[in-house]
């Protein structure tokens, strides 16, 4: 078994699909591995530390693709590079954001479609990059901001804690939220799921039904939208709404709440946060398709596994099964 691992060629893409850890265990698998020249330089691993771990680094992608049994890419390939797959390896990826692809076979996995189960936990895509969003957003957020965050008491006089609210309390709303209070914000949190208030308090949030938004919008400090995820996700802030936040107020959009029309200096549409934080998303997008790699493969008979009576298996392939 040979596995590719290539560049990212989508804008502002910084993450690499494999890291020299988890490039490590494969081989010590024996499994050989195949690294892009550079491709995990953005995300502070250079080629070095994978030929250490026993990777062989190419200068071509291409030659990659074309030799590769498997790749691992953070996302599906882009049109320049389904020309490179000319014999169809297997593909790990998100696959959220694929372009329309060429009318050719394809054998494929789609780890966007992880099931929400405890076995798949440590495969889970959404989540462990969800997680990175959400702390990163916070963190933007209070940047963009000319105030302190916690409360401060000084002989000069007394500031108050930011006001912050987060609207929908997934994975990366949670994690803004508890990351907000962290830093030591008044954090306010609304959903409209049922769990969501006992969630809210699990991270020292104070609750809001989402209906009396409208009425306390210019409350806060900064808002943070992150319910439901790319292309599934509810529009909370329409064009009305936010005409209503101060322009002094920042709103981070991470899941794509806020109405599309709308452009504003303090508004800031975070899709693709962990990419800034690519050395961190790396290191657990790696271990998911770690993870996921090894339900698939049989490492005794160094052939694939692929059980499609296993829902996790079932959920995520894309392709004609019988030519698997």
């Amino acid at each position: 078994m040979l596995i590719g691992v290539i560049k990212e060629r989508i804008n502002n893409e910084n993450r690499v699909a494999a890291t020299p850890e988890t490039v490590g265990r494969l081989i010590a698998d024996g499994i050989d591995v195949y690294v892009e020249k550079n491709a995990g330089y953005k995300a502070g691993y250079n080629d070095e530390a994978y030929t250490n771990k026993g990777a062989i680094i190419k200068n071509s992608a291409a030659e990659i693709c074309h030799n590769s049994n498997m790749l691992f890419k953070i996302w599906a390939p882009q049109k320049k590079e389904w020309s490179w797959l000319t014999h169809t390896p297997i593909i790990l990826a998100d696959f959220s954001r694929c372009p329309k692809r060429p009318d050719m076979p394809i054998r494929a996995f789609d780890l966007n479609k992880i099931p929400r189960i405890s076995r798949a936990q440590n495969m889970d895509i959404l989540s462990s990059q969800d997680n990175l969003a959400g702390y990163k957003a916070a963190i933007i957020a209070v940047n963009m901001i000319n105030r302190s965050v916690p409360m401060m008491i000084t002989s000069a006089g007394t500031l108050a804690p930011l006001k912050i609210l987060v609207w929908g309390l997934g994975i990366a709303g949670l994690q803004a939220a508890a990351t907000a209070k962290r830093l030591g914000a008044k954090v306010f949190a609304a959903d409209i799921r049922p769990e969501s208030k006992k969630q809210a308090a699990s991270v020292g949030a104070s609750f809001i039904p989402s209906g009396d938004i409208p009425k306390q919008i210019n409350n806060f400090d900064i808002i943070i939208t992150a319910a439901g995820s790319y292309k599934h996700s509810p529009l909370l802030i329409n064009e009305h709404l936010f005409s209503l936040i101060s322009s002094n107020v920042p709103v981070i959009d991470i899941s794509g709440n806020v109405h599309r029309r709308i452009s504003a200096a303090n508004l800031l549409r975070g899709y693709n946060l962990p990419s800034l934080l690519a050395n961190s998303s790396s290191q657990l997008f790696a271990n998911n398709l770690y993870n996921f790699f090894r339900l698939i493969y049989d490492f005794q008979s160094q052939n694939l596994n692929l059980n499609f009576n296993d829902e996790i298996i079932n959920q995520t392939y894309i392709g004609e099964r019988h030519n698997v």
